[in-house]
């Protein structure tokens, strides 16, 4: 079975891979040569050799996606190599099943987002609670986080009921650096978690990629309009959009 043949059976199976390709080489006949990564770990193709197409291999596990990029290095001449990811859907995490989350999934499922959802509920987690997620896993947040591929997502958004759950969430996904991370709470609430978390020695660069609280601020109240302000931040920020109104925009 050939590359293409591969790619798309994973995206008849929602798999995502990632895809580099050789753009600029010493070597002219070493254009175009691909390798694919699946999410599973598989590897198809090879770039120039097996040592070149290792350590590519292992700079792109050390990297977290964002959007596809160039990337250059040395390997007996300097190399671009063009990295993209192949995703059916964007993907998000939803940690917490209150009565936030469930507004919050169907909104995200409305701009096709492929929502998971964990919580240590069964009440509350189940896919009779949340019909639009395209998985509900109801376990204790630090067993399902450690058995999931976080960077897969697009957006993280914490809404647990209480302060030490948040803790545990964070203390998981708090290193990744997916496009969106976000946690809702009270001022005073954010506050205190994140000076715990920077007395226990987190830097404050990784706190800060940290959206708390989270949201825009458009009056929201009810938890539809509380949920409405998250996602419109989500798109926002992967938009590159202004959240200023179009009216003003235009004057």
């Amino acid at each position: 079975m050939d590359i293409f043949t591969k790619l798309l059976k994973q995206i008849e199976q929602f798999q995502s891979a990632d895809i580099i390709t050789i753009v600029d080489s010493p070597k002219e006949d070493q254009l175009g040569q691909m390798l694919a990564i699946s999410n599973s770990g598989e590897i198809d193709g090879m770039l120039v050799n097996m040592e070149f197409t290792s350590q590519i291999v292992n700079e792109i596990a050390s990297l977290n996606w964002q959007h596809p990029k160039i990337i250059e290095t040395e390997y007996f001449g300097q190399y671009r190599l063009f990295w993209d990811r192949l995703s059916t859907r964007r993907r998000a995490l939803v940690l917490g099943a209150g009565h936030i989350s469930q507004p919050l999934v169907e909104l995200l499922h409305q701009i096709d987002y492929a929502v998971t959802v964990i919580d240590d509920r069964p009440d509350f987690a189940n896919i009779a609670f949340f019909p639009k997620a395209e998985r509900v896993i109801c376990e204790n947040f630090n067993v399902a986080l450690n058995q999931i591929d976080c960077r897969v997502y697009s957006a993280i958004i914490i809404v647990t009921r209480g302060h030490r759950y948040d803790l545990d969430c964070l203390h998981s996904v708090l290193h990744y650096q997916v496009p969106y991370l976000g946690m809702i709470g009270s001022r005073r609430r954010v506050s205190g978690i994140m000076d715990r978390l920077a007395k226990e020695g987190i830097a404050e660069e990784t706190l800060s990629r940290l959206r708390a609280p989270i949201g825009l601020d458009i009056g929201a109240e009810t938890p539809a309009e509380i949920a409405l302000s998250i996602v419109a931040e989500v798109l926002a920020t992967i938009r590159y959009g202004t959240c200023l109104s179009l009216s003003g925009i235009r004057r």
